[in-house]
């Protein structure tokens, strides 16, 4: 099932986003925890996400870098400003797995002047049911961001 971008009250049941900062400069770390809880009536078996940041930030290497990803992840890969991940699986329902990245703001882009607003879209992608049987999954995306994941760079 695919679900089209729609605001963050709208998510994928279960999804919650945060960033530390709503304000930040040159020289300051964020952290940005992504958080899937199963709402689901069986396990979810496969859960994947991924994050990165928006238009115009997206094309401006090098004024911020994702540096570090932790939690309950079997994987993660992240190269300048985009991650993405999969969630340690299986997750019961009710249970929440939760990743954090650490994001290094390190210049002001070159697209104008201070200040401006650091958006980030996550996807979130999941499926759930019986492995080999009946299975359901579940897929979004943020196009604009999520207001939870916004921070002013100034």
């Amino acid at each position: 099932m695919f679900f089209a971008a729609q605001p963050a009250s709208a998510a994928v049941s279960g999804t919650t986003f945060a960033v530390d900062k709503s304000t930040a400069k040159a020289g300051d770390q964020l952290t940005l925890t992504l958080s899937l809880t199963n709402a689901e009536n069986s396990a979810i078996y496969f859960a994947y996400e991924s994050v990165q940041p928006t238009w115009p930030a997206n094309t401006q290497a090098g004024a911020f870098t994702i540096t570090a990803c932790t939690g309950d992840t079997s994987d993660c890969a992240f190269t300048g400003n985009s991650a993405n991940f999969h969630f340690n699986a299986p997750i019961a329902p009710g249970a929440t797995k939760s990743v954090t990245l650490t994001v290094k703001i390190t210049d002001t882009p070159g697209w104008g002047t201070a200040p401006y607003t650091l958006n980030w879209a996550p996807y979130v992608y999941y499926e759930f049911g019986q492995v080999g049987g009946t299975t359901m999954a579940k897929d979004q995306s943020w196009t604009f961001g999520v207001p939870q994941l916004q921070t002013v760079i100034s």
